[in-house]
């Protein structure tokens, strides 16, 4: 027998056992049982998937392509008692970009644009390239906006999905930089308020910011009812920022309320245009007016100048002139104030028209104060009081009656108080308290100084002498019917000072040149020296002239009030806003239709 060979032994080890039928089972199962667990796995998953977790994911997947915007409800319009529009909404577009949008988009191009340089000739990497333009630099130029804020916004919010640009961009111009195909960049509707007549009601209308929410005037106090509701929309937008489809709407907008004003937008320009030309003609600081109808109550006219343009963002640099001076400031009236202690000393019973009041020799010592006329009128009746402007019978009528009198009265009739149309800011005024009610107090009230009152509240005072002493709430409103008044004076003397005041615009009045052709016309002037800078006295050289009047006296329709601060060259009241007055009144009246109470005069030598 031949014994094996190394090489031999060294073959047969080589060779793998045949492997047994109980080794084949087990790797039969195992490899079963893989794909068992696997099958488990993916039906577990699926099931997570499309039954557990399918909102969640639903709702990951929708916001990829799904956006909510808003729906800007458009702002009511303001409009005069005519209905012509004095603020209205125009469509303007919001551009707005996409930063995270943006930035994914960016990525994929650039890596698609290396995979292209190795593969130039690959139609699908070419198809899925992206089609737009990623230049910030390009984009700022075209929107209008500085690059490097841009490109600091765009890496401060990168994660963000919404960056306005810039808003209240016309639509013409928006379609320009849409035309450009900036990625992530898209457009929303909006509106831009336009003021049509700006600068005559500026300082009532007030105006709104860059979001369409008011910020002065009536469109800050009626921001909610002008505002309205915004309306929600879920729209379909691409990965590449294209706006597909509107996918549903999910609340719907209501406008804002349109409000109508009781100005006449004719009569406001009159009256600024006036106030313009008497405020450059004497060189004053400012020029106020305002026009109250003595029946119902409403304001038909209220400007200042001057006025800024609420349409041109940089004019509005001069806080001044966005003041409504008519309601916000308060100033001593001076001698517009004597009808009303006139009024008091009638109602008192204590006084008769006929009274005779000695002024001589035209001047009063109380305590270390010495009341001065302009000249020694002698002995004035109460209506001569009024005609001569005499501080010393206003200051005998006052001081005749408890201390307590007349400042009372100045309340009873509205003065220091805000008045019922509460305008944004509008002053109260000042009436001193009690305790200051003394003899030197009382009677520098009662021709005007010593007190504070504002034009509103002068207003409404002569406005409720013109209707019989009712007095009708002030409102900035059209009224649909006649409002209900209060009857503040019997109406007997009421009727008997507004005729007084129809004599100080006769000769040998204060105010002739507040006449009117064709029209009886009553009113009072003032001319009120100014507190100082450091309020330690009175300016020798500042002065506020006045004029309060009303029209026509035989059926008063207009009541008027004009205030000139700081004219220059002449400044009685009488010389400078009593024709202010009378060039107002008679173009309001005759757009108003209201009949002549007189003969027009016939020209000499006709």
């Amino acid at each position: 027998m031949v014994a094996p060979t190394k090489k031999t032994k060294q073959r047969k080890s080589a060779v793998s056992a045949k492997p047994t039928l109980a080794q084949d089972m087990w790797r039969f199962r195992l490899l079963w049982f893989a794909a068992f667990a696997a099958f488990i796995l993916l039906i577990g998953r699926a099931f997570w998937v499309q039954i557990l977790d399918s909102d969640f994911l639903q709702e990951k997947a929708d916001a990829n392509i799904s956006h909510t915007e808003v729906i800007r409800a458009m702002r009511g319009v303001i409009s005069d008692r005519h209905g012509v529009p004095l603020a209205i909404s125009t469509p303007v577009m919001t551009v707005v970009i996409d930063p995270k949008d943006y930035f994914e988009a960016k990525a994929q191009f650039e890596k698609i644009s290396q995979e292209l340089k190795k593969d130039p000739h690959n139609a699908k990497l070419k198809r899925a390239l992206p089609q737009k333009s990623f230049d910030l630099d390009k984009l700022a130029q075209v929107v209008g906006i500085d690059a490097a804020k841009l490109q600091q916004d765009m890496q401060r919010r990168a994660r963000s999905r919404y960056l306005p640009l810039k808003r209240q961009v016309p639509p013409a111009q928006a379609d320009a930089i849409m035309a450009h195909k900036f990625q992530g960049v898209y457009t929303e509707k909006d509106y831009k308020r336009y003021y049509p007549q700006p600068q005559p009601n500026a300082q009532i209308i007030g105006l709104t910011n860059s979001n369409g929410v008011g910020i002065e005037g009536l469109e800050m106090q009626l921001n909610k009812r002008l505002a309205g509701v915004d309306g929600e929309q879920r729209v379909l937008r691409d990965r590449k920022g294209n706006r597909l489809k509107v996918e549903e709407v999910i609340t719907q907008g209501n406008g804002g309320e349109n409000i109508t004003l009781s100005i006449d937008s004719r009569l406001q320009y009159i009256m600024y245009r006036e106030l313009t030309a008497a405020g450059v003609a004497n060189n004053a600081r400012s020029a106020t007016a305002i026009a109250v109808d003595v029946k119902t109550g409403e304001i038909l006219a209220m400007s200042s100048w001057p006025s800024y343009n609420p349409n041109d963002p940089k004019g509005l640099s001069n806080q001044d002139a966005m003041r409504n001076r008519g309601a916000v400031d308060s100033f001593e009236p001076g001698s517009t104030m004597k009808p009303f202690t006139v009024l008091m000393g009638l109602e008192s019973g204590k006084f008769q028209p006929t009274t005779i009041i000695n002024t001589s020799p035209g001047s009063m010592r109380i305590g270390n104060h010495t009341i001065r006329d302009t000249h020694n009128y002698g002995a004035l009746t109460l209506g001569g009081v009024l005609i001569k402007s005499s501080n010393v019978g206003a200051s005998k009528i006052a001081l005749s009656l408890p201390y307590s009198t007349l400042p009372t009265f100045y309340k009873k009739i509205g003065f220091g108080k805000r008045s019922a149309v509460g305008f944004p800011g509008e002053s109260a005024g000042l009436i001193l308290p009690p305790s200051k009610w003394n003899v030197s107090e009382v009677a520098t009230m009662s021709y005007g100084y010593g007190l504070n009152a504002t034009v509103l509240q002068l207003a409404q005072a002569y406005a409720m002498i013109a209707n019989h002493g009712v007095e009708v709430p002030l409102t900035l409103y059209k009224v649909s019917e006649q409002p209900k008044g209060e009857q503040v004076v019997a109406p007997e003397i009421a009727d008997t000072v507004l005729h007084m005041l129809e004599a100080v615009t006769q000769p040998g009045g204060t105010a002739r040149q507040a006449v009117i052709p064709g029209y009886r016309v009553g009113g009072k002037t003032g001319t009120a020296h100014k507190l100082r800078a450091d309020r330690k006295g009175y300016s020798q050289n500042e002065y506020r002239a006045l004029f309060a009047g009303v029209a026509p006296i035989s059926n008063p329709r207009i009541a008027m009030i004009v205030v000139v601060e700081n004219p220059q060259g002449k400044y009685y009241g009488g010389l400078v806003a009593a024709p202010v007055f009378a060039k107002i009144m008679q173009e309001s009246l005759r757009l108003l239709n209201v009949p002549l109470d007189r003969p027009l005069e016939t020209p000499k030598g006709s």
